[in-house]
C-alpha cells in the first residue's frame, strides 16, 4: 500500500513538472510568427504577397501613397504586433484593427527605422496597414506577424543611435562590419553588452535591400542601437560626415578598416583617412565643422584601432564561446551574419581568421591612455 501511495505521489509530481514546463512564467508562451498562415490582401500590386513572405529581400510590395494591406490571422489567433522591413523610411505608418464594425487605430509608427517591430495597443485578429499621411510611398519587403506571448530574440526592436558609446565601429559598406572585424560585434555588443555604435559611410545604390540585410546582420550580432546611416546611399563629403558621426556617438574607442582599403578599395581608403584625421585632431577642434561642434560639442576619443595596422597589434580570440550568444563563437556568429547579407553571396569574400585579411588583427593606431598589453587583447583596456 505504501508503494502504491509513493507511485501516485511521484506521478502527481511528474504531472506538475510537465504542466510547469509547458506554461512559461508569463502564462503566454513564446510568440509565433504566423505571417505565412495569414490571409494577406493588397489593395494595389496584388501579386506581391509571396514577396512579403520570401526570405530574400530583393523584391517588395509597393503600396504607393494610398495602398493598404489587410491581414487576417488563422482562426482563434490574435497578433500583438508586426515586424516590418521597409524599403524606405516613411513619415508615418498607421495600423487599424478590423475586429469591430468600424476600424480602430491600434498603432502609429513614426520612427525613421527600416526594420522594426510595431506593437499593437491591443491584440487584433484582423488589421490593416496604411500610410499615415500620404507622404512617401509605403514599400514593404517583409512582414512578420507575431501572436501573443513573449517575443523571440530575433524580433528587431531598435533603440536610437547612441550619444555616449563605449565603442564606435566605422565601416564603409554593409557587410564590412563582419568581413573585416569578425567576432567584434558579437563579443562586445552581444556577449559583453557594451554600448556599441556602428556607423556606415556608404549604403550602396541601387540595392535598397542591402540596408535591410544589414539590419538583420547587426541584430544577429547583438547590436541593439540603430546604426548611423548616411542620408543618401553614397556620401559625398566623407570627412564632414565622419566628423559629425564621431561627435554624435561620443565613443571612448573608435575602430575602423585597413589603411590600404582591405583589397585596395578607394572608398575604403578615403574613409579610413577621414577617420584617422578626425580622431587625431579634427573632432576636438571647435573650428572644424562648427555646425556639428555646435550641435554635438567637440569630442576626443581615447583610442583608435585600425584593422591590420602593424604597430601595437593585438590578435583577438574570436573563436571563444559566448554563453549569452547561445554558446557559439564570435567567429561563427559573424559568419552567420555575413550570410544574412544575401545579395553579397558571390563566393568572392568570407570572414577570414587567417592570411592577409585576418579579422582578428587590430592595431592601436592612436591612444591617450597608453599602449595595450597584447597578451590580454581588449578594446576597452585602460578605459575606466
Amino acid at each position: 500500500m505504501k508503494s502504491a501511495f509513493i507511485r501516485r505521489l511521484l506521478a502527481a509530481f511528474s504531472l506538475l513538472a510537465l504542466l510547469m514546463s509547458a506554461v512559461p512564467a508569463d502564462g503566454a508562451g513564446e510568440a509565433k510568427d504566423v505571417a505565412a498562415n495569414c490571409v494577406i490582401r493588397l489593395s494595389v500590386n496584388k501579386n506581391a504577397r509571396t514577396d512579403l513572405l520570401a526570405r530574400s529581400l530583393a523584391r517588395y510590395w509597393d503600396g504607393g501613397a494610398d495602398g493598404e494591406m489587410t491581414v487576417t490571422l488563422p482562426r482563434d489567433e490574435k497578433a500583438q504586433g508586426v515586424m516590418l522591413a521597409l524599403y524606405d523610411s516613411v513619415t508615418e505608418i498607421v495600423i487599424d484593427s478590423l475586429d469591430a464594425d468600424a476600424p480602430e487605430e491600434i498603432a502609429r509608427y513614426t520612427l525613421p527605422y527600416m526594420n522594426d517591430y510595431i506593437p499593437f495597443s491591443r491584440p487584433a485578429h484582423s488589421f490593416r496597414i496604411r500610410n499615415g499621411d500620404g507622404g512617401r510611398a509605403l514599400r514593404i519587403g517583409r512582414i512578420n506577424v507575431l501572436t501573443e506571448g513573449t517575443l523571440p530574440d530575433w524580433v528587431q526592436q531598435w533603440s536610437p543611435p547612441l550619444e555616449g558609446a563605449d565603442i564606435q565601429l566605422i565601416a564603409c559598406h554593409p557587410d564590412d562590419e563582419v568581413l573585416w572585424f569578425g567576432g567584434l560585434l558579437p563579443t562586445y555588443a552581444g556577449e559583453l553588452g557594451k554600448k556599441v555604435q556602428v556607423t556606415f559611410v556608404h549604403t550602396t545604390t541601387p540595392r535598397l535591400d542591402r540596408k535591410n540585410e544589414l539590419l538583420d546582420a547587426l541584430w544577429h550580432c547583438g547590436v541593439r542601437n540603430y546604426p548611423q546611416l548616411p542620408e543618401s546611399p553614397w556620401t559625398q563629403d566623407v570627412p564632414r560626415y565622419i566628423l559629425r558621426a564621431i561627435r554624435k556617438a561620443r565613443a571612448q574607442v573608435v575602430v575602423t578598416q585597413d589603411v590600404k582599403g582591405e583589397y585596395g578599395s578607394a572608398s575604403h581608403i578615403a574613409m579610413v583617412a577621414a577617420v584617422i584625421d578626425a580622431v587625431t585632431g579634427r573632432s576636438a577642434d571647435p573650428s572644424a565643422d562648427s555646425n556639428s561642434a555646435q550641435a554635438y560639442g567637440t569630442w576626443q576619443p581615447k583610442k583608435l584601432y585600425v584593422h591590420l595596422w602593424p604597430e601595437n597589434q593585438s590578435v583577438f580570440d574570436w573563436s571563444r564561446k559566448l554563453p549569452r550568444m547561445g554558446n557559439r563563437s564570435g567567429y561563427k556568429i559573424a559568419c552567420e551574419a555575413f550570410r544574412l547579407h544575401m545579395s553579397q553571396q558571390t563566393g568572392k569574400y568570407e570572414v577570414a581568421m587567417y592570411g592577409a585579411r585576418d579579422c582578428r588583427r587590430l592595431g592601436l593606431y592612436f591612444t591617450l591612455v597608453g599602449p595595450d598589453d597584447p597578451d590580454h587583447p581588449d578594446l576597452l583596456q585602460h578605459i575606466e
